[in-house]
């Protein structure tokens, strides 16, 4: 195993830990590549990309769902395991005087994009033998690699996928 992926395997334990611990600073410092804000741009997207197919690895193996299982088995799970989506009104009950109705519904919007980036990467662990990468995933995989909002997100969503606990023996 070389040091990027020794690096890479403590990120995916580090960052499951913080999302378990709800622990938002340890989430964001354990994502960061090993040379930090000193690393080139074309390094971190690598890196990123790296964490986001390996925590999507983890997540898929933490999953009840066998390989080649169809997507909106997968999708059921996910919702099984996340619960329901916000929806704009929880979303803006959290504090109403600074989260109006627009910000909300963005908000919602914004976190089902997420899950359904979540999904395509998760597939790419449950894909049968011999199936190819289609293009949902390869999609789903830049947009969030490309998208610091949306990966952290879809970070943080995958590791909480990867800490539930395995019911596939």
């Amino acid at each position: 195993m070389t040091s990027e992926q020794d690096a890479i395997d403590t990120a995916v334990g580090a960052v499951i830990s913080a999302v378990r611990a709800g622990d938002t600073a340890g989430l964001y410092e354990s994502v960061m590549p090993p040379a930090g804000g000193r690393t080139p741009p074309a390094e971190a997207g690598q890196w990123f990309g790296q964490l986001l197919i390996r925590l999507a690895l983890a997540a898929a193996e933490s999953c009840a769902l066998e390989p080649g299982c169809s997507r909106e088995a997968l999708v059921q799970w996910i919702a099984d395991v996340l619960g329901p989506p916000p929806t704009p009104a929880l979303i803006r009950g959290v504090d109403p005087a600074r989260i109006d109705h627009v910000t909300a519904t963005t908000a919602a919007a914004d976190h089902a994009r997420y899950v359904a980036y979540t999904v395509d990467l998760m597939r790419v662990g449950l894909a049968a033998p011999g199936d190819d990468v289609d293009q949902q995933m390869i999609d789903a995989h830049q947009a969030a690699t490309n998208d610091k909002t949306a990966r952290i997100n879809v970070i943080a969503l995958l590791a909480r996928l990867a800490g539930t606990p395995s019911r596939r023996g």
